[in-house]
């Protein structure tokens, strides 16, 4: 038997992880499970006097100051009809910090946005979803940019 109680939906606030945010909320709702919003600040754009990636087990100090108001705004509307959830913010190497939080935290899912680029493109942006997918022993499930229009909630 599978049992999902800990979804962990990383998100950069951008329109990929918007989707996938939206596959999370439903899902959550489906199966009755808690999902955490973890969003990662590059420690080259944390201030000065922190001590960087070595951190990245902590949360940020002042966390909340990061949060996009409208995401803010959606997640407590969704709170308020019932889903369980919570913000993480932590700082360092995307794919690396994405499936610690997740062994560390006991996730029994993540789900992230995927841009689903090709060839050169990905050779020279990299793909922080397919590192995650790679190294994390959490199952993935990657939410393409176009897949939008698959989530219906109730």
């Amino acid at each position: 038997m599978i049992h999902l109680g800990k979804i962990l939906c990383p998100t950069d606030y951008s329109a990929t992880s918007d989707n996938a945010v939206r596959y999370a909320v439903e899902f959550a709702r489906k199966v009755g499970a808690h999902v955490r919003f973890l969003n990662i600040v590059d420690p080259k754009n944390v201030q000065a006097g922190t001590d960087g990636i070595s951190d990245a087990d902590q949360n940020v100090p002042d966390q909340e100051d990061g949060i996009p108001e409208s995401f803010s705004r959606v997640l407590m509307s969704e709170k308020k009809k019932g889903l369980s959830a919570d913000i993480c913010v932590l700082k360092g190497d995307a794919h690396k910090v994405i499936s610690e939080h997740a062994h560390s935290w006991g996730a029994d899912l993540i789900i992230m946005g995927s841009h689903g680029r090709t060839g050169l493109h990905r050779l020279m942006m990299g793909s922080v979803a397919e590192e995650v997918f790679r190294s994390s022993d959490v199952p993935v499930l990657l939410v393409k940019e176009k897949a939008a229009d698959k989530v219906v909630p109730d």
